[in-house]
Parts: structure tokens; sequence; C-alpha cells
């Protein structure tokens, strides 16, 4: 019988507490490195394909638009007729975050057209994947707060599942009250 190891564990651990997220829910999972991001990301999707019934938006940061889309493949995921179908959804998170005047709008805007679009196609609702890199690297943290603060009020009693995934290198460059605060934002808390 073959074993996992305890870093697969961590990941399958990690999947199952996303995969169990209600809608409402705006949960952090922090990893450790890319390569765990991807898992959740892919099996996810191929979850939410076979049962959860859902649309998953994913806003990548470390990996490109492509890697997401190799990663999908990869994990046996027919991305092109997924794509035209609508229920999973790739897009830059700076194309999602902010205006083309680079402008912090959210992805509030976003998600309600994916919602409408969900209705449509007889999805039961959205669940958002979003690597928060992209905060870090262009130093808008204040944005970042600003949208974890404003997320957790706005998508209570809408069929959404938001989680916000953050590098655990990225996350340590909180300072201390900051980290405690994004914590304090959260539904669950899922990390390796």
């Amino acid at each position: 019988m073959e074993k996992d190891s305890p870093k697969d564990v961590d990941k399958s651990h990690m999947l199952k507490r996303a995969i169990q997220s209600n809608y409402g829910e705006h949960n952090l999972v922090l990893y450790s490195d890319i390569t765990t991001l991807a898992y959740i990301y892919s099996n996810y999707s191929k979850c939410s394909l076979e049962s959860l019934n859902e649309i998953v938006l994913i806003l990548p940061y470390y990996h490109s638009v492509d890697d997401v889309l190799n990663n999908l493949t990869s994990s046996g995921i027919d991305i092109d007729r997924r794509k035209k179908e609508g229920p999973i959804i790739v897009v830059e998170p700076k194309k999602a975050y902010y205006s083309l005047t680079d402008e912090f709008v959210g992805v509030m805007i976003m998600t309600k057209m994916l919602l409408r679009r969900a209705n449509t196609i007889g999805k039961i609702g959205v669940t958002i994947i979003s690597d928060m890199g992209l905060f870090f690297d262009l130093n808008r943290l204040d944005d970042l707060i600003e949208y974890e603060t404003e997320l957790l009020s706005s998508i209570y009693d809408m069929k959404v599942k938001v989680l916000c995934a953050y590098n655990k290198t990225d996350f340590e460059r909180f300072i201390e009250y900051q980290r405690q605060h994004i914590l304090e934002l959260h539904n669950k808390i899922i990390l390796t």
C-alpha cells in the first residue's frame, strides 16, 4: 500500500478544507510554495466540475495565466471546452483588481457578473481563488487591507466563496498588527 508523503497529506487536508468552505465565507490559504497553491486550484477546479457545480475564478500571481491553464490541463481538465462553457475563468489579478487608470476597484463588480452568469448556465455559485502576491509586489498593501476589510461584509449573503491565497514569505512582510487584522477578517485559516 502506497502512503502519501506528509506534504501530500498537508495539501490534501488544505484542499478538503477549501472544498468544505460555505458560500458567504472569506477564507485565507497560507501556502509555503507555489506547487501547493497549484495543487489547490487545480484540484478544487476539478472537484467543482465533478460535483460542486459552480464557477471558479482563479486570479493567479506567481503563476502566469498560461501556467495555470497548463496545470489545469495536466490535472485532466479539458480547459478549452470549459473556458467556452464558462465554469472556469482565469484572469490576471491586475485586470481584476485595478481599472485601466490603475485605480483600485476590487473584484465585486466581476463577482456580481459571474453570479449572474452562474444563474444563466445553471451553476450554484462562484468560488474565487486569488493569489494576493500582486499587492505585495506593487506595494499596494493599503489596497489589500481595504479589499480584505470590505470583502467579508460584501459576500456574507451571496453564493460566493473566496479563498485569499498568501505566500508565507509575503504574509510575513505585514507588520504584526496588520497580520493579526488580516487573520481576523477571514472565516477560516487554511495552512500548510
